[in-house]
This record gives C-alpha cells, structure tokens and sequence, in this order.
C-alpha cells in the first residue's frame, strides 16, 4: 500500500468557497429589495468575492511556495544526517576491522609461539 498521506485541503477550499457563493448569492435573492437594488448588490458583492477569492488564492499560494522550501529543507538535512550515519558506521567498521586484524596477529603470534615452544 501506498503510505503517503493525501491532503484534502483542495477540496476543502473549494466546498467551503461554493458554500459561501450559495449562501450569498441565497441571500441576496431572499433580500426584501427591488430588482434593480438586487442586481446591483449582486454586481457588488460578486466583485467583492472575486477580490477576496484572488487573495485567498495569494495567500494560499505563498503558504504553498513556503511549505515547499520546508519540505525541500526538510530532504536536504535528511539527506546529511543520512550520509553522517553512513560514514559513522563506516569509520567504526574500519576500526572494529583493524581491531579484528591486530587480534588475528597477534592470535597467529602467540600459537607461534607455543609451537615453537612445544617442539
């Protein structure tokens, strides 16, 4: 299965801006005024959404755009540590080798010895 996480906020946006467009818009037509009255409050308010809507769509760009330098921070530090862990565990298999090694030498040295000694 595939474990990333979906965001809805997409959907969310757009259920929550159709809301308000039927809600005003119902408002207006429910609005005890005259046709021309009612025409013109709706020229008005629909330009007034547009402009909130684009600064909406502003706002939501600039959070996208700051969100995305975080996650590309975000991969970039991962990525170091991931190196820094795979370097850690290099030098300390060297060490634990080189470790291996002198005991192995010296292990051949001393059995040397013995046989040297018992023949």
């Amino acid at each position: 299965m595939n474990d990333v996480k979906r965001s809805y906020a997409p959907e969310i946006l757009i259920t929550l801006v159709t809301g308000l467009a039927v809600g005003f818009v119902t408002g207006i037509l429910l609005a005890p005024k005259s046709g021309k009255e009612t025409r013109r409050d709706l020229v008005e308010k629909g330009e007034e959404f547009i402009e909130k809507s684009r600064e909406g769509l502003e706002a939501a760009k600039v959070k996208l755009a700051e969100v995305g330098d975080i996650g590309k921070e975000f991969m970039e530090k991962s990525r170091e540590s991931f190196h820094k862990a795979i370097k850690s565990v290099e030098d300390k298999a060297d060490q634990a080798k080189e470790k291996v090694e002198k005991v192995i030498k010296k292990g051949k040295t001393t059995a040397k010895k013995v046989e040297d000694s018992l023949s």
